[in-house]
């Protein structure tokens, strides 16, 4: 296989792989490297640091564990002969990934490629009981896939030492910057020697991360698909050509009706519907099974088990759509995602590659939509000027049969908008946004002509008290006080209070009998507990 390889030009072995990943990759079902591999593969091989950038999607992932596991077999740990290896001086790679679900799929893959070698690598993170990733990083690994603070966590409690690291990588280290992970990753870099050699790897390259690749690594080697000017200014990720972008003009309302509409009229399988935050991913959650449609919910506040479940179903065909936040965005392999809906703009425009790269991540066509409202105008102008793809807004499908009650617009008189969603004055949504404003207070108690109620009065009393009138025997109610009589009459009721307390009045020493009562003093030789007794 390694020969045949080297001989065509177009396998892994004729860009230096070694014979045995060679055989590896092919039982991966990879045969010919892509270009990011074929680029950053032979770089990292000669040892020095590497700024990878490149779509999501284009194995990224082998790119880094194709060199990390050649140096691993070219260098095994130093060994004294008839004792075992120490597990410290053998774990000797180490990639840091932002996301839990990230860290478990680079060490599966990990694995695959390790399998037949004497190479063992784990995930660790957090959120999950740490005395088994403790006790199986003490037995000895060679390549510690994990979180930030779950690596360091291991590092201060001494069961995970760096100090024979050899290589470090940062998976989707944009992603790991805009989480706040950049301390925790120097931090632990600060354990590593000297002269590890640094792997950097993401999809997009913005300002900060290039002051990032600028500060911590050693003249590296840039590999750049996209073009080292263009990515380095805009973090413009590559066209994708088999990926169909729609824009839709929707307002927040009636945003869960137009992905039910998607969803189920579309008869869409293998969704991913990806939201702000978590109490809207809720939201649509409920919304979709409500209307019979198979769906799981991915979000931070989810148990790691809850989340593994819901991946493992999604993947399985047992969910037809997976609602998440931008924990899901990065990095995971799906190959059951088909279609992504964008139900709310993302806040920073390097996230919408990373949420489009989920659809068709494993081959074939796929469809992405985006739900625009005109708060999010700012934010898809970003979109556009980082990706340089513009989308002309197209009419969102039929819809209105999913709208909620509560969103849908009933006028009170005719020529009213009647659109779902329209706004009133006050601007709200819905029904209430629709109704005719009452009359004024000065119409009301002036009885100006044309100022009727919107709303007939429920009886006759109502109606004599809308109108200013006292029913024959009855006594006129008096106003109702608001908060701010109370309080400017405050003083005058505490002057009476007073004034009843010095007159003697039965209300008056009733008031002060009440929590006034004080401890009696105790006196020169006499013992406390002497009971109380009243003031005055």
């Amino acid at each position: 296989m390694a020969s045949k390889d080297v001989v065509d030009g177009s396998g892994f072995g004729s860009i230096g792989v070694p014979a045995q990943l060679v055989g590896a990759l092919a039982r991966m079902g990879a045969e010919r490297p892509t270009p990011i591999q074929r680029e950053a593969i032979p770089a990292a091989m000669r040892g020095g640091d590497i700024a990878a950038v490149a779509a999501t999607g284009t194995g990224k992932t082998l790119a880094y564990l194709v060199p990390v596991a050649a140096r691993l077999l070219a260098e095994p740990p130093h060994r004294t002969k008839g004792r075992p290896v120490d597990p410290r001086r053998r774990l000797r790679a180490l990639v840091l990934c932002p996301t839990r679900e990230l860290a478990q799929q680079v060490a599966r893959e990990a694995a695959q490629l390790f399998r037949g070698s004497v190479l063992r690598t784990t995930a660790v993170y957090g959120k999950s009981p740490l005395a088994p990733q403790r006790d199986a990083v003490r037995e000895g690994i060679d390549l510690l896939v994990g979180t930030p603070g779950r690596v360091r966590e291991l590092c201060e409690l001494d069961a995970a030492s760096l100090a024979f690291v050899q290589q470090v990588v940062l998976d989707e280290a944009d992603r790991m910057l805009d989480m706040g992970f950049l301390p925790q990753a120097k931090e632990i870099l600060s354990r590593a020697p000297e002269s590890r050699q640094l792997l950097f790897f993401t999809a997009t390259m913005p300002r900060p991360v290039e002051a990032v690749v600028e500060e911590m690594l050693r003249d590296p080697v840039r590999v750049d698909l996209v073009g080292k000017e263009r990515a380095r200014v805009e973090g413009t990720p590559e066209v994708r050509r088999d990926l169909g972008q729609h824009l839709f003009d929707v307002p927040d309302a009636a945003k869960t009706a137009v992905t039910v509409a998607l969803v189920k009229d579309g008869k869409r399988r293998g969704v991913m519907v990806f939201c702000r935050t978590r109490r809207r991913a809720g939201w649509v959650a409920a919304a979709l099974r409500k209307h019979e449609v198979r769906t799981v919910l991915i979000h931070g506040d989810r148990s790691q088990r809850q989340r593994q479940e819901a991946l493992a179903d999604f993947v399985a065909g047992k969910a037809d759509v997976v609602v998440a936040t931008d924990v899901a965005a990065r990095g995971l392999h799906v190959p059951a995602a088909r279609t992504v809906i964008n139900y709310d703009v993302p806040l920073l425009p390097e996230e919408y590659v990373h949420r489009v790269g989920r659809a068709g991540h494993g081959g074939g066509t796929a469809e992405a939509f985006t739900f625009r409202c005109p708060a999010d105008i700012d934010r898809w102008n970003q979109v556009e000027r980082m990706t340089r793809v513009r989308l002309e807004a197209t009419e969102a499908p039929r819809h209105q049969d999913y709208l909620r009650p509560q969103d849908r617009l009933v006028p009170d008189v005719e020529g009213e908008d009647a659109r779902p969603g329209a706004r009133g004055r006050s601007g709200r949504t819905g029904a209430r946004a629709g109704m005719k404003r009452g009359p004024s207070r000065s119409a009301r108690t002036t009885g100006a002509p044309g100022t009727a109620p919107t709303r007939p009065a429920k009886s006759g009393r109502a109606t004599r008290a809308v109108r200013g009138e006292v029913a024959p025997g009855t006594e006129p109610r008096k106003p109702e006080r608001s908060l701010a009589d109370m309080i400017r009459c405050a003083p005058a009721a505490l002057k009476r209070r007073k004034r009843r307390v010095q007159q003697g009045s039965a209300a008056g020493r009733a008031a002060v009998g009440r929590g006034s009562q004080r401890k009696a003093p105790i006196g020169k030789g006499q013992k406390p507990g002497g009971g109380v007794r009243p003031r005055g």
